[in-house]
């Protein structure tokens, strides 16, 4: 799964980064299972169309709606430089099984270490 188009960006008034996306496909539970390796998926089933949302704490959060092909993705201010390309990692490794896990685990690792850096003691 790839990004096709940025569909709005802008800065919200906490200083994080909201940035809505078209992908290439629809998200789907696969892609969901894939992100609960990362952090905390919330389902809601329950709802006309299925909506989700994906946290990973001072990373991103995800939201948006399994069988649909745009997704609102927000990136804390503070590490922005750091997890910017973060989403399409995801995209990109989640399609490659459990390889894919294991290297989207190194790349998280790497980064919270150099977050470690800027968080408060």
């Amino acid at each position: 799964m790839r990004i096709v188009k940025s569909l709005q960006n802008k800065v919200c008034t906490d200083g994080s980064q909201m940035r809505e996306f078209l992908l290439e496909s629809p998200l789907t539970p696969e892609f969901l299972a894939f992100l609960r390796s990362f952090g905390t998926v919330k389902e809601y089933p329950h709802m006309k169309r299925p909506y989700f949302s994906f946290e990973q704490e001072h990373f991103l959060s995800i939201k948006g709606f399994v069988g649909d092909s745009s997704v609102e993705v927000r990136y804390r201010k503070e590490f922005f430089d750091l997890t910017s390309d973060y989403f399409h990692l995801l995209l990109f490794y989640a399609k490659q099984g459990d390889n894919g896990t294991r290297k989207m685990r190194e790349i998280t690792d790497s980064i919270q270490e150099m977050m470690k850096v800027r968080l408060p003691r």
